[in-house]
């Protein structure tokens, strides 16, 4: 400190948390040349034959000028330790020294022993925030032996007007602020509101005023550059939902309820959720202002319809499962009296069953990849390598009937090489060849099965129930047809569907 005499009290009153903070943001203030400061200290300087006059802040060690004028020695004294007393002894008005060199309080004060510095010396507090942070100095180079107590008066009041400016500045300066922050935080949600799709509105009811963000103009297919009224905003909607979706809103009014409903846009077709309430009534309690959200629902409310026709097409799948499942148990049954006969026969079947649904599932019902079906029925059988299993064509993707169909034609057509021919023998091969064929009203898909290397065939006495299911495998595909053969040198099969044009696309 810059005097002897400042006690640990001074310190502490000087250190302040609160009081530095103040200062600080004090600090942080842009004055321009000729501010209302310069205009305070230059009126206290003319109430008297002052030769100096100044606003400092005062802080621990050291004043900050932020208004001065005149001078006492051509040079500016350090005045710190008259404004650090002016603010310490709050049960005074100001501060007044009527001779500096004399005034023991200021014995170890540079300005007071400087011998071309001051001598008369007044000093009034400026209090910000309930913080006294600062002090009007206004000091002459002759001393006096008293002082006017209206001219204290006076400099007393410029002090408080100094200190109201100090204040404006500041809540000024936080308003900017705060503003500032208003707008990054409304920049922020908007952004935020679009990117979820979803667009705020509000609507003046008592004027019929829509405003809302771009997203809300845009997912109605309107214009923010002109007018929009809550009419225009129902006429936006599809002339379908337009009705259900007014009588909503005026129920919700009426009931004071949330307005909540669903509705097409009539210019995009998409689909939006409305939600809103009422945000401001007026004296008598009636609506005035609503406010709301409008949500892009569309991808759910197509997801929601695909699931639907999903759960449709499995609902008819697994009928059409259930009665093949019986009348493969039928027929199985029919051609055996050995219960374990039958339950390895029919466990092989139901299994070629599952794992066509397994895949169909996989694909949500839309489809099967035919090499994906042909390596999950044949595969399993080749038991002594893989390579006895030799696949030619283009992939494709099969619709489920011709999947189904085929996965048990394929299934039966495996277990009978397995038991009886080519993949029986570890030299034998199956080769499954498949190509499309266009015709005149629909294009077809022929597969080939051929074996070979196997043991030597001979056409059977009689049909099989193999045989008759493979025959049968695709009774629920129109116009197709299996004609199998068997030649010694191994079984054929000859399998035509017909297939849609967009099916035969390679699959990567």
């Amino acid at each position: 400190m810059k005097s002897s005499h400042i006690s640990e009290d001074t310190l502490e009153f000087l250190s302040a948390p609160a009081r530095l903070d103040v200062i600080s943001s004090i600090k942080e203030l842009k004055f321009e040349k000729d501010s209302e400061l310069d205009g305070l200290v230059g009126l206290a300087m003319s109430l008297s034959a002052f030769d100096v006059a100044q606003i400092a802040l005062v802080d621990r060690t050291q004043s900050e000028m932020l208004a001065q004028t005149g001078n006492v020695s051509g040079s500016q004294p350090d005045m710190w330790a008259f404004g650090a007393h002016a603010l310490i002894h709050a049960d005074q008005p100001c501060l007044v020294v009527l001779n500096a060199a004399e005034d023991e309080r200021f014995s170890d004060c540079d300005a007071a022993k400087d011998a071309l510095g001051p001598r008369l010396i007044v000093a009034a507090p400026l209090e910000v925030n309930n913080e006294r942070i600062a002090a009007l100095i206004v000091a002459s180079r002759q001393p006096v032996s008293s002082l006017a107590a209206s001219l204290q008066s006076q400099l007393v009041q410029i002090a408080k007007l100094a200190s109201s400016f100090l204040d404006l500045k500041l809540k000024s300066r936080s308003r900017t602020a705060d503003i500032a922050t208003l707008h990054r935080d409304e920049s922020r949600n908007t952004m935020a509101l679009e990117v979820g799709n979803v667009g705020s509105w509000v609507w003046d009811l008592r004027s019929g005023k829509f405003t809302g963000n771009k997203m809300a103009y845009s997912m109605l297919g309107l214009s923010d550059e002109h007018p929009v009224s809550g009419e225009d905003v129902f006429r936006a909607m599809h002339p379908d939902d337009f009705p259900s979706m007014k009588s909503a809103f005026t129920r919700a009014i009426a009931h004071n309820q949330d307005y909540v409903g669903e509705f097409r846009a009539a210019s995009s077709g998409q689909w939006l959720l409305g939600r809103g309430r009422i945000f401001e009534r007026d004296a008598n309690g009636r609506p005035a202002v609503a406010v709301g959200v409008n949500i892009d629902i569309t991808n759910t409310r197509n997801a929601a319809e695909k699931t639907r026709l999903l759960l449709r097409e499995l609902n008819h799948r697994v009928k059409n499962t259930l009665a093949m499942l019986q009348s493969l148990a039928r027929q199985t049954l029919n051609r055996t009296s050995d219960p374990a006969e039958f339950m390895e026969a029919f466990s092989g079947r139901l299994r070629a069953i599952s794992e066509a649904h397994t895949l169909l599932s996989d694909r949500e019902w839309s489809g099967i990849s035919l090499i994906d079906l042909i390596t999950k029925q044949v595969e399993p059988y080749a038991i002594y390598d893989q390579a006895q299993i030799v696949l030619e064509g283009e992939d494709m993707v099969l619709p489920p009937d011709h999947a189904l169909g085929l996965g048990i034609a394929l299934h039966e057509l495996a277990t009978n090489a397995a038991k009886h021919g080519a993949l029986s023998s570890a030299h034998g091969r199956v080769k499954i060849s498949w190509q499309t064929e266009a015709g005149l009203d629909e294009s077809r898909v022929i597969i080939h099965w051929v074996e070979l290397d196997g043991p030597r065939v001979t056409p059977p006495a009689a049909r099989g129930l193999g045989e008759r299911l493979i025959e049968r495998s695709l009774d629920k595909v129109l116009s197709s047809s299996v004609r199998l053969s068997y030649p010694e040198a191994g079984m054929e099969a000859l399998i035509s569907m017909p297939i849609r044009e967009d099916s035969n696309a390679v699959i990567r």
